[in-house]
């Protein structure tokens, strides 16, 4: 048997998969710098380990099991994978979580301490004062689109502030320590959650059903004093309606890190959009992230050489 490693490990790294490997039983580890080489060892590995664009999975007649590099899976879910009902795909969920929960907080401050207003006056070198209030989020509702890993790590961090917090999720049925209420992501609990909330964190994954579920009606149920943050996939927001509801001032401000294509288009409404942070997809990013990486991906690969089960295995259908 056979794994493909495609991605950026050092050698020593790549060298621990094969000796890992090696210690288990008849199994090699190969390594492809770029895709042409992906495409050429592909079709005798059985696991794929990091990148896999549709070339080299299509010509993987005996794969058996890919364990992605991202945690969000919407742009690698090809339909030729999902219809494979022996492929079984692992992601990385939760990995990135802990400074996703902090980058969600880092936004949120900012627009509640006014810290935009202020790098801008540093700029021109102006004390500045006055603009917009400067609010105080203790005490204050807090509502959370998806109890994932991101959404989970916001959930810890909002305890600091006492607040009351509302959350929507499909799967947990019970409120876990620290919510107050968990709905389903129906139509009207949205509209619920929305109402309720000072500051709304969106930390759920992009699939067919969060595709623009946010757009301009439910950015008008949202108070005019709140926040919206998103820290998960671009596209569950509608950019055009929520540039609108900034300019408009139907909502306080917003902060995101994701966008529905990125780089971020020059012309896109957003760049003008009062009282909105953007950062380019930073939110998984940490010093630590090259060793979780690399650890993860080395004992997910010692628990399939062994026959056991696999961590964070995705239902291909429902995208997450």
């Amino acid at each position: 048997m056979k794994t493909l490693v495609f991605f950026p490990f050092t050698a020593e790294q790549i060298k621990e998969f094969g000796d890992l490997a090696g210690a288990i039983g008849d199994h090699q580890v190969v390594h492809a710098d770029n895709e042409e080489d992906a495409r050429k060892l592909a079709p005798d590995c059985q696991v794929i380990l990091g990148h896999f664009p549709e070339s080299v999975t299509a010509v993987a007649t005996n794969l058996r099991w890919i364990q992605s590099f991202s945690a969000g899976m919407d742009k690698f879910l090809y339909p030729e994978i999902i219809e494979r009902e022996e492929v079984t795909v692992t992601n990385m969920a939760g990995l990135y979580a802990p400074q996703g929960g902090e980058h969600a907080w880092a936004l949120l401050l900012a627009l509640a301490r006014g810290l935009l207003p202020s790098i801008q006056n540093m700029a021109e070198r102006s004390w500045g004062g006055g603009g917009r209030p400067v609010i105080e989020i203790t005490g204050s509702t807090l509502g959370i689109i998806g109890l994932g890993g991101f959404g989970l790590e916001t959930l810890q961090r909002a305890a600091g502030y006492d607040m009351r917090v509302l959350a929507l999720d499909p799967v947990r049925l019970e409120p876990p320590a620290g919510v107050e209420q968990v709905r389903p992501p129906t139509t009207e609990n949205l509209q619920w959650l929305l109402s309720e909330a000072d500051a709304v964190v969106v930390g759920c994954p992009l699939t067919a059903e969060t595709h623009h579920m946010i757009g301009a009606d439910e950015l008008s149920a949202m108070k005019q004093s709140a926040y919206l943050v998103c820290v998960s996939r671009g596209g569950i927001i509608q950019e055009d309606a929520l540039a609108d509801a900034l300019h408009q001032g139907t909502i306080a401000g917003a902060g995101l890190d994701v966008v529905e294509k990125e780089p971020l288009a020059s012309e896109s409404p957003l760049w003008d959009a009062p009282n909105l942070i953007l950062t380019p997809h930073r939110a998984g990013a940490s010093q630590h992230r090259p060793r979780k990486t690399f650890e993860f991906f080395r004992d997910n690969l010692g628990r399939y050489l062994r026959g056991e089960d696999l961590i964070n295995i995705v239902d291909k259908r429902r995208g997450f």
